[in-house]
């Protein structure tokens, strides 16, 4: 019984220990939580993200730039509707103006516009297929109402709702293709 006690208690000196944080974490946290607000400002179109950063402490500078690359990474994702987010411009301005090797980081935001790009166009074939092979079964309708001697009806395929249920399953498998491939790239646009 004295093993488990002692066990127990020395589980909770480290838990005890945890909860505290030294004077060099405490530091890293505030240079932190600085280079989030620098990151914000310029989010806003406010400040001068260059200039703030470089008045900051030389070793505060590592902290904060990693917090203010992880603000505009988060802004950063695959376009929910046919164009990129201008919003994303701004983030990878700021992530160049953050980044510890500029040439790096540019090449990187070039890979990310190819990514974009090929998302945003393989998403816009695959719509145009689905229109196109959803308009074929409702002119195959329309020819049969007309032999019936019935009034054509203008149908928007798009408004089907078995047209939402595969568009919205091949948007998601899209969506699985193309996350990885940007989790990647924002680790290592992280790091540049």
């Amino acid at each position: 019984m004295a093993e488990i006690k002692s066990a127990l208690e020395l589980a909770l000196e480290r838990a005890e220990q945890y909860g505290r944080a030294s004077k060099e974490e405490m530091e890293l946290a505030r240079y932190q939580e600085q280079g989030r607000g620098l990151a914000v400002q310029f989010l806003k179109g406010e400040g001068d993200l260059e200039a703030d950063l470089k008045s900051l402490p030389p070793q505060a500078q590592p902290a904060a730039r990693l917090a203010i690359k992880e603000v505009f990474l988060r802004n950063l994702g695959l376009p929910r509707e046919n164009a990129v987010d201008p919003r994303q411009d701004r983030a990878m301005e700021g992530l160049l103006l953050a980044a510890d090797n500029r040439q790096a980081m540019a090449l990187l935001q070039t890979e990310m516009e190819q990514i974009l790009q090929q998302f945003l166009h393989f998403r816009s074939n695959a719509l145009q297929q689905l229109k196109g092979r959803f308009a074929a079964g409702m002119g195959q309708m329309q020819k049969t109402m007309e032999a019936q001697n019935r009034p054509p009806m203008n149908i928007d395929v798009e408004r089907l709702p078995q047209f939402q249920e595969e568009w919205l399953r091949f948007k998601g498998q899209l969506q699985q293709q193309f996350d990885p491939v940007m989790a990647n790239l924002k680790e290592r646009m992280r790091q540049a």
